[in-house]
């Protein structure tokens, strides 16, 4: 009890209405700040989640539409002629069916090109476009 009378009498000069005023205006004020970027925070949060929802939706309404548009397909005439004469092998009336080897075993034997082995032109660019457009004058 001793130091609170201390420091009364220490900083009695201080206290004053204006000054506990301009204390509670403050705390008020800082209260009301927190408050605010708090509230400021979760609408950003809460927006992320809607634009994140928005997407989604429009990803579902897309492949929607597509699984329509493959349902048409599917039951299209063009699609059930493709089906036939890929899988029953159907052709239409003087159409004749090629079967081709497998290319499984196939290996490709041309010579690459390596950086190394290409030759450097020594022909500028613009010589090149006069070549290309009027043809080789040589």
């Amino acid at each position: 009890m001793h130091k609170i009378r201390h420091l009364y009498h220490r900083y009695q000069h201080l206290i004053s209405i204006q000054n506990v005023g301009l204390v509670v205006v403050c705390v008020v004020s800082m209260t009301w700040l927190w408050g605010s970027v708090a509230t400021l925070q979760q609408n950003y949060t809460y927006q992320q989640q809607v634009d994140t929802n928005s997407q989604r939706i429009e990803l579902m309404k897309l492949q929607n539409q597509n699984a329509h548009y493959m349902s048409a397909y599917y039951k299209s005439d063009e699609y059930l002629e493709l089906a036939a004469r890929q899988r029953l092998g159907l052709a239409k009336p003087g159409e004749r069916l090629v079967i081709l080897p497998s290319s499984e075993g196939i290996v490709d034997t041309s010579p690459q090109d390596s950086p190394a082995t290409k030759s450097v032109s020594t022909v500028s660019p613009f010589a090149k476009w006069l070549e290309f457009f009027f043809g080789d004058r040589r």
